[in-house]
């Protein structure tokens, strides 16, 4: 039975792709930047700033990147953050201090994410969201756009939180289960 179970959470979790994740609310597609490119742009009022003048990133310098990291015109990064190989960060993404976002994972623009966050790999977080200090998400959790996830809120692996919905802080949510917004 066990079996059968995990074989149609992995079914299911399949059904949840990645195509909308990848690309802006609009359908259009972000331009981002290689992390190791832009740590070598000049700094211009704190900011790491495209040869062109036309994005500007805000990375502290206790930040650390794994490989093929990628990274929209305004993001920042707080101190004694950790990006994880193959993560894509869109335009105006906003990462608090002590935050570790996983492998694979990619986080739409306009995000807030909070301090001492972790985000396992492959999750998907959807434009507008906000990620409170101290919530863990999941591998494989999918959060729809203008998700609210609470201070210290825990979401199992596999979970996948509609449009709009709100995570309360300190809640925790079982790994493959669905939440949808109140309505």
């Amino acid at each position: 039975m066990s079996r059968l179970t995990a074989l149609l959470a992995l079914v299911w979790l399949c059904g949840c792709g990645t195509a909308k994740y990848e690309v802006n609310p609009d359908g259009s597609r972000p331009v981002l930047y290689p992390a190791d490119k832009v740590l070598r742009w000049e700094v211009v009022d704190h900011a790491y700033q495209s040869p062109s003048g036309e994005a500007r990133i805000y990375i502290d310098s206790t930040v650390r990147f794994d490989k093929d990291v990628l990274l929209g015109n305004g993001v920042r990064i707080g101190a004694g953050s950790f990006i994880d190989e193959d993560v894509r960060l869109f335009p105006n993404v906003a990462i608090g201090a002590d935050t570790t976002v996983g492998g694979d994972a990619i986080v739409q623009g306009d995000v807030k994410i909070g301090n001492k966050v972790v985000i396992h790999g492959d999750a998907k977080i959807g434009a507008g969201s906000v990620v409170e200090d101290g919530a863990s998400i999941g591998k494989w959790v999918r959060l729809g756009s203008h998700v609210t996830v609470g201070a210290n809120a825990v979401i199992g692996t596999g979970t996948v939180v509609g449009d709009g919905a709100t995570i309360k802080p300190s809640q925790v949510l079982p790994a493959s289960s669905r939440v949808d917004a109140a309505k």
